[in-house]
């Protein structure tokens, strides 16, 4: 019976990798776009973008791929990914926090706000965290 359990919740965690993969390529091509549109307007408005969103962006991507990757394999290198995507979201979340406390017009505050699906992410993450966690007790990651 014990094992099933194992089976069953290492089956869970290689699906949501699964899912986790697609959703880190996805998130990869948003960064790519980004970062192409902040270019473009630095080239017609001829004034220099905040990529910071699209770097972000971007590490979180790489991040949530190689999550997904080390959880289809079931590896306990999750750990490392997932930490490093955790604690740059804490990051984040400090750093627009500051240049919303520094915003001076409404659309600079508009600028630096955290938009839901950022903390919906972080929520996923710390509850896959979590989930890791149990799964490498339980022998359900080696």
């Amino acid at each position: 019976m014990q094992n099933f359990f194992v089976i069953g919740f290492q089956s869970c965690l290689r699906l949501f990798g699964a899912f986790w993969i697609f959703g880190g390529f996805l998130t990869l091509q948003a960064a790519r776009e980004s970062l192409f549109l902040d270019r473009a307007i630095e080239a017609i408005a001829l004034k220099k973008q905040d990529k910071l969103l699209s770097y972000f962006l971007f590490l979180g991507s790489i991040f949530t791929l190689t999550t997904g990757i080390t959880l289809v394999l079931a590896s306990r290198w999750v750990f490392l990914p997932l930490t490093l995507s955790i604690v740059s979201q804490i990051v984040y979340f400090s750093v627009q926090k500051r240049r919303f406390s520094q915003a001076k017009t409404e659309e600079e505050r508009e600028d630096a706000q955290v938009q839901p699906t950022t903390i919906n992410a972080f929520k996923t993450s710390c509850v896959v965290a979590i989930a890791c966690g149990l799964g490498w007790a339980v022998g359900a990651i080696k």
